[in-house]
């Protein structure tokens, strides 16, 4: 990034946060890292996808921060925007819900329409008290080649479509758009996760190609399983050091 450019970032009202080509941090302004805590020494150079904020709406418009140092949840306003310089980076953008209601979900009744942090809180409840079997599951598709002619979103929503129709439920469903997914499986012990994988990986790569076969892809799974003392937090540690591991390990060998 030229200095003109981080310089007006650097003093921009809303956090910002630089992905290179390859979704690593590339550069972070002091605001993002005051308002999340993250430390900028820490997170420069890592994945998009480590980092602890995943998108709790159904457009990826909110992202929530799920760090054990946070007092509290904090929410963001989220969008993003490509920039030219260096080619293929994508900036940021996160403006903190000032006035933030601490509200406390009623486990007992679980609304009709509820996003999946609440449905993923209700049924840690559930695993606590009845010992039931919970897996969450990561997912991340990794776009190899795409043809000039398919748009980025045509994909997003393909993939979008093709879990739903597979799992057949979206309350379940969180998804980003930086190709990350995030599925709450309750009753489905660890060990029914492999077949799992394989029947998603199927029905996506089965559905990207019908958009064109050209669409190279690559899917990434990262989960985690409910253990005693788990809460929803602890949960999605896990399965999103899960998935950066197995995407570390894809990387090391394509620079291999």
């Amino acid at each position: 990034m030229q200095y003109e450019q981080s310089e007006i970032l650097e003093q921009s009202p809303l956090g910002v946060l630089v992905c290179d080509s390859k979704q690593r941090v590339s550069w972070a302004n002091n605001r993002f890292s005051q308002e999340t805590g993250l430390i900028l020494e820490d997170i420069i150079g890592r994945l998009y996808a480590s980092l602890p904020l995943e998108a709790i709406d159904k457009h990826a418009h909110i992202v929530q921060l799920f760090d054990d140092n946070s007092k509290k949840p904090k929410k963001f306003a989220y969008w993003q925007a490509n920039i030219n310089d260096p080619a293929g980076s994508v900036a940021h953008y996160f403006a903190l819900e000032r006035d933030q209601a601490t509200k406390h979900t009623d486990v007992s009744k679980l609304p009709k329409r509820a996003s999946w942090v609440e449905f993923l809180d209700y049924e840690v409840s559930r695993s606590r008290r009845y010992d039931n079997p919970l897996s969450l599951l990561k997912l991340h598709v990794l776009i190899l080649k795409t043809p000039e002619n398919i748009a980025d979103e045509t994909i997003r929503q393909t993939i979008n479509d093709t879990l739903m129709d597979v799992l057949r439920w979206a309350d379940m469903i969180g998804n980003t758009n930086q190709g990350s997914y995030l599925m709450v499986l309750p009753e489905t012990p660890y060990s029914a996760l492999e077949q799992l994988k394989g029947k998603i990986s199927s029905a996506i790569e089965t559905q990207l190609n019908f958009l064109s076969a050209d669409l190279k892809c690559h899917i990434v799974f990262g989960s985690a399983h409910w253990q005693k003392h788990d809460d929803s937090q602890k949960m999605l540690k896990r399965a999103r050091e899960h998935l950066v591991e197995n995407l570390e390990k894809i990387s090391a060998k394509s620079n291999g």
